[in-house]
């Protein structure tokens, strides 16, 4: 594959190169060093600091910040995974699984880590967006920024990129846990194989696609609430009303609630079905570090007694990053 695109576009590949960072090195990646400025500002949960693009108002999010009006925003997620494994799963192919068309991949060392950075377009119900990632090697992890904009905003586009570009780190691979936005779960031995990575979260299905194309329509997701301390007296009501919102508009009848304990964590697991003419099984346990709440949540419409079993054991291998 990296052949065929050598041998059929290397002009746009320059072409990007001189539009991302100018004059390009022939062989081997281009060297970029950030330096931190008055105007850099900690938007994330993870180290890194970015000048932010003039004319927004920024308010905080859950990944990052965002400008509601002018329809940009800026999120980071720490992926549990090697940065030679996490290009692998950056195909053309497996981003067109998720809705999403790959513009541009270019890589560089940057700060003295190696990075990938590529434009990608993403189809988000009738609107088209935008968004720059910047995907960071730190070792047995990687940092994923994202830049979203309208992706027929050439204007905001550059804004975006002119602030993925100002991101700045200390060259340290060793991200204290508090920094880490989740944690993961070990699939190795399950028919469960890594599907997409959305909005800071890991999804899983038995075949890789997303959507799933397996009849039991079973997934499986990892995830994070950022900085949601719940008090242990009010956590049960707290997972009840996410598990709620997992299926909009369909009720769910909760059938077993019991206190976990995962990896050190105190949790709650539910497992609950629609009341939908075609019962789905909607499992969920979440897990509570102080700070932030980990949210593993299974779905599945058929074969609901292995999959709530598959779930289970999955949910029991999470583990926060060290």
């Amino acid at each position: 594959m990296k052949l065929f695109l050598k041998r059929t576009r290397i002009l746009p590949i320059l072409l990007s190169f001189f539009l991302i960072a100018g004059n390009a090195a022939a062989e081997g990646p281009k060297e970029i060093n950030t330096e931190k400025s008055p105007l850099h500002r900690s938007v994330f949960d993870t180290p890194v600091y970015v000048v932010l693009p003039e004319g927004c108002s920024f308010v905080k999010s859950q990944a990052g910040c965002v400008d509601k009006r002018q329809k940009v925003s800026l999120e980071a997620s720490v992926i549990r995974l090697p940065y030679s494994a996490l290009l692998e799963e950056f195909t053309e192919e497996n981003l067109k699984k998720a809705s999403m068309e790959l513009k541009m991949k270019n890589e560089f060392i940057w700060n003295g880590s190696s990075v990938m950075l590529m434009k990608i377009f993403q189809k988000k119900g009738s609107s088209l967006v935008g968004k720059w990632t910047l995907v960071v090697d730190r070792g047995e992890e990687c940092w994923m920024i994202n830049g979203l904009y309208p992706a027929k905003d050439q204007m905001r586009g550059e804004a975006v990129l002119k602030t993925i570009k100002s991101a700045y780190w200390e060259n340290e691979k060793s991200p204290s846990p508090a920094e880490i936005p989740q944690g993961n779960v070990d699939v190795h031995g399950t028919p469960l194989k890594l599907a997409g990575l959305l909005d800071g979260a890991v999804v899983y299905t038995k075949d890789g696609f997303l959507p799933t194309k397996k009849d039991d329509g079973s997934l499986f997701v990892v995830s994070r609430l950022s900085n949601t301390f719940v008090m242990p007296d009010k956590q049960p009501g707290f997972a009840k009303e996410k598990l709620r919102m997992i299926e909009k508009g369909e009720k769910v009848d909760i059938i077993s609630e019991k206190a976990v304990m995962i990896d050190g964590l105190t949790g709650i697991e539910i497992v609950g079905y629609t009341a939908e003419k075609q019962t789905k099984l909607i499992y969920q346990t979440m897990l509570f570090d102080g700070k932030n709440s980990h949210v593993m949540v299974g779905i599945a419409r058929s074969a609901i007694p292995e999959n709530l079993d598959l779930f289970q054991s999955t949910a029991e291998t999470f583990k926060t990053a060290r």
